[in-house]
């Protein structure tokens, strides 16, 4: 029944974020065209601050908060009210700083009151996004989905309204702050029908928690280091244009890190429970989330290699099709994202926060210094290099230490026949005698009849997919 439920929603959501990145690509393309290369240089620069007050203000509060409800006998309205009010005190303190430290920053007046608009953005995204964990240990996690889709199609009807009457920058960042508010007070209903939450001050326990969850907050801050901080650092070395090179690309990236994320958040109740009840049950989650990275990566990473152009021409246009080799490199990050997130988080799951926060300490000191260098050398291309070559580093040492930590030892994946199914793809890619889009259709038929061939993927598991009928 559990495999049923967690079947059932990484397809729903997977179906919603399709659609989300749909949304998110239509809009990334209308406001490439509209702002340019420079313009949007700026729109990247104001959503890295945005990321910037996120793992800041994050403090680890979602992740233990996560793992503390998943718990057996635990009382969620107790834990989560506590936590929620924590989460706003720490969000409101922020935007407070922040109006008085971004003044000072080297940019222009509209980038600087857009990095505003991003942090009042925060609070609502920052408190939402703590209520994810209740829909994530009752596996409702379609429910967030259906409400973050709601929320996308808010913000593309405002960027459209933007671009129709010719506003101004700024209004393009208020698209962002009025999709956080949505998403904040639509969940906020829906999680009523498993929790109450109230405004408690609790001191004592929130110590007692910080203890806890510190680590993992040091732990978000680093993250953003090595993952968002290029961006920054190239608004500081390099002009906004390329930025906006750069960010075309990493937006389009950032669209698919929903799918790790999406799918790590699922289990991650899942691995909390059984590293302590069932080892057996949780060492084979972790094999067949390994055996499904795997099997979308290949084509996933192949196919980017192959249209970078087009993609970058159907999203940008002609401006930003410098975009296209940055895309080609970025697309390798990805892939090392979804195997840093699955490993990073069992080791959450396991109470080894705190070995996972020096890693991720040295992964960002050594990201710092060589963007400071290679960005500075090679603009857009160096950061790129530089977070594949992190990215690769973060998932190398989570699976080290996964190993090395927790019970975890890895079954069956059928690794010979996923990698025959992707050469098979790639050569009808090279060989076929088509445009690069007709063939890359072709080669991923077949790679997926392939895996059926090679009973990689079977019939059972098309089963537990499917709803289950009274």
């Amino acid at each position: 029944m559990i495999a049923r439920r967690i079947s059932y929603n990484i397809v729903f959501n997977s179906i919603t974020k399709v659609i989300s990145i749909g949304l998110a690509l239509f809009a990334i393309g209308m406001l490439a065209r509209y702002l340019g290369t420079e313009g949007f240089g700026k729109y990247t620069t104001m959503l890295a601050f945005f990321a910037f007050f996120s793992a800041v203000g994050d403090f680890g509060l979602y992740a233990i908060a996560t793992r503390e409800i998943s718990r057996e006998g635990a009382d969620e309205s107790w834990i989560m009210s506590r936590i929620f009010t924590l989460r706003l005190l720490i969000s409101i303190m922020i935007f407070f700083f922040s109006t008085l430290f971004v003044w000072f920053l080297p940019y222009a007046y509209d980038v600087r009151a857009s990095i505003l608009v991003a942090c009042a953005a925060f609070i609502f995204s920052s408190s939402y996004g703590l209520l994810n964990g209740i829909f994530q240990k009752h596996i409702a996690m379609d429910r967030v989905a259906l409400v973050e889709l709601s929320g996308k199609i808010l913000q593309v009807c405002i960027i459209v309204f933007v671009l129709q009457f010719n506003l101004s920058f700024i209004a393009v960042s208020i698209s962002l702050l009025a999709t956080m508010m949505w998403n904040f007070f639509i969940l906020q209903i829906v999680a009523r029908k498993y929790i109450q939450t109230h405004f408690i001050l609790d001191i004592t326990y929130w110590k007692k928690f910080l203890k806890e969850s510190l680590p993992m907050g040091i732990s978000a801050i680093v993250t953003f280091l090595y993952f968002k901080f290029d961006a920054i650092i190239l608004s500081f070395l390099q002009s906004q244009s390329d930025v906006g090179i750069y960010g075309a690309a990493y937006k389009i990236i950032e669209t698919l890190t929903f799918f790790p994320a999406m799918i790590v958040g699922l289990i991650f109740p899942l691995l909390s429970r059984y590293i302590i009840t069932d080892i057996s049950i949780f060492n084979k989650i972790i094999t067949v989330i390994i055996k499904l990275f795997i099997i979308l990566l290949l084509p996933l990473v192949i196919c980017t290699v192959f249209l970078a152009p087009e993609i970058i021409s159907v999203v940008g246009g002609p401006d930003f099709y410098a975009a296209a080799p940055v895309l080609q490199i970025l697309i390798f990050a990805l892939a090392c994202i979804f195997f840093g997130q699955l490993f990073t988080n069992v080791l959450i799951a396991g109470s080894h926060q705190k070995i996972l926060m020096y890693v991720l300490f040295i992964a960002a000191m050594l990201n710092i210094m060589a963007n400071c260098i290679l960005i500075y050398l090679y603009s857009y291309i160096g950061a790129a290099v530089v977070s594949v070559v992190t990215e690769l580093f973060v998932a190398l040492i989570a699976l080290y230490m996964t190993k090395r930590f927790t019970p975890f030892v890895c079954g069956t994946i059928k690794l010979s026949s996923i990698i025959s199914a992707g050469a098979l793809m790639l050569l009808c890619i090279i060989f076929l005698p088509f445009s690069h889009i007709i063939n890359t259709l072709i080669a991923v038929i077949l790679y997926i009849l392939s895996l059926f061939i090679f009973h990689v993927i079977t019939h059972d598991d098309i089963m537990h997919i499917l709803p289950k009928r009274s």
